[in-house]
């Protein structure tokens, strides 16, 4: 099996418009089953998510627009810490919900990289032919199956 050939920065065909050569992908990352088995984990995580969702955008809204009957100001104080909070946990779940959307197409083949690849490892072309690198290792994925980051690579975001 030949390896896929997918632009490279510097490629013309890529969106920065630079010149140089495409990079082929060294073999590995998830086969046919561990795509779907994972595609079928990724929208599971997503129903989830849509349904958690719908039930904190309820919460958060809650008080707008409603007349309260606070009698103490602590308890009005503890209502708007509440939908605060809804409303962070519902932006996060949000962003989860656009990784999740991602994973999906790159599985479905509609998105670049690939599903599995290293977003900073395919973007910067640095990875040597007899390493599997750029793939994510199959077992992360399975943790996180909407992983974009090689374990390297997410760790040095996190000291950023």
């Amino acid at each position: 099996m030949a390896p896929t050939t997918h632009p490279a920065p510097g490629d013309p065909s890529s969106d920065d418009g630079a010149e140089g050569p495409a990079r082929a992908l060294p073999r590995g990352g998830p086969s046919a089953a561990d795509k779907a088995r994972l595609r079928e984990q990724l929208l599971a995580l997503r129903s989830g998510l849509l349904r958690s969702n719908r039930d904190l955008a309820h919460e958060a809204l809650k008080g707008s627009g409603q007349v309260f009957s606070v009698d103490h100001f602590a308890d009005q104080a503890s209502d708007n810490t509440d939908q605060a909070i809804s409303i962070s946990l519902l932006e996060s779940e949000t962003d989860l919900l656009k990784a999740i959307e991602t994973a999906i197409l790159k599985i479905d083949g509609q998105a670049s990289p690939p599903y599995g690849v290293c977003e900073d490892c395919h973007m910067q072309g640095a990875w040597a032919p007899e390493t599997s690198a750029p793939w994510i290792p199959t077992g992360r994925l399975g943790v996180v199956p909407y992983a974009h980051l090689c374990i390297a690579h997410q760790e040095e975001q996190e000291e950023q």
